[in-house]
């Protein structure tokens, strides 16, 4: 792999630390640096092995997407890609990478969610073939208050 060339790849433990700085450095992400902590992904990780990705320039990371299942259905968080590597099929060649590990999984179906404002979300992810599921809302609870 050149010093210039991006690799996919799927997300391990060691890139844990470095993918939850990326993520927070892009606001539009809305990634909470309370709730989406360093164990937490880890620990999503050990549940949903080889399934998140990460997009690679040489040691470095440009891009995470953070992948799973529940045995039913994939799902999709925090799909960030740095700035200054947009526009190059980074983040559809990570979201490739986990669907198809998915579909190895057996899965054939997988949701995502974007925050409402984020428009540049929204584009990407229909831009690569994502619908948006008209008439379903989504709800959570808190369970630690």
């Amino acid at each position: 792999m050149g010093a210039g060339q991006i690799h996919i790849e799927a997300m391990g433990d060691r890139d844990v630390e470095e993918v939850c700085v990326l993520w927070l450095s892009i606001s539009e992400l809305g990634v909470s640096p309370t709730f989406d902590t360093p164990a937490r992904i880890g620990g999503y990780l050990k549940r949903n092995a080889d399934l998140s990705s990460v997009a690679r320039q040489g040691e470095r990371i440009v891009g995470a997407v953070m992948c799973g299942h529940d045995g039913w259905r994939g799902s999709f968080y925090h799909a960030g890609v740095l700035p200054e590597f947009r526009g190059r099929g980074v983040g559809k060649r990570m979201v490739e990478r986990s669907l198809a590990a998915l579909r190895d999984a057996g899965i054939t179906t997988a949701f995502l969610f974007t925050h409402e404002k984020n428009l540049a979300a929204k584009a990407f992810w229909q831009r690569i073939g994502w619908e948006r599921c008209p008439g379903v809302e989504y709800h959570f609870r808190d369970l630690e208050g």
